[in-house]
């Protein structure tokens, strides 16, 4: 996670709560992996509901992730066509 310049979140706010809504899943997956340590060993977690319900949570925090560097990502090529001059 890398935070959000000041030039950018001019340009875009809505950095500075994606930053801090993917510093909590983060958290989220460190805190989980503490109350789970069977959760590093796939097959033992899938036995029981509880670790098995984390390993959801952490599976749509890591594409909640993926969403937000996409956005990122379609933010920078935006800017970018925003200067690509035709001459």
């Amino acid at each position: 996670m890398k935070r959000p310049t000041y030039e950018q979140l001019l340009a875009a706010p809505e950095l500075a709560s994606l930053a801090v809504l993917e510093a909590v899943l983060e958290i989220t997956g460190v805190a989980l992996a503490a109350a789970w340590p069977e959760l590093h060993d796939l097959d033992l977690a899938c036995e029981h509901d509880e670790p098995r319900a984390a390993l959801e949570v952490l599976q749509r925090a890591s594409d909640l992730i993926a969403a937000i560097n996409r956005y990122r990502l379609a933010l920078v090529r935006a800017r970018d066509r925003q200067y690509d001059l035709p001459f």
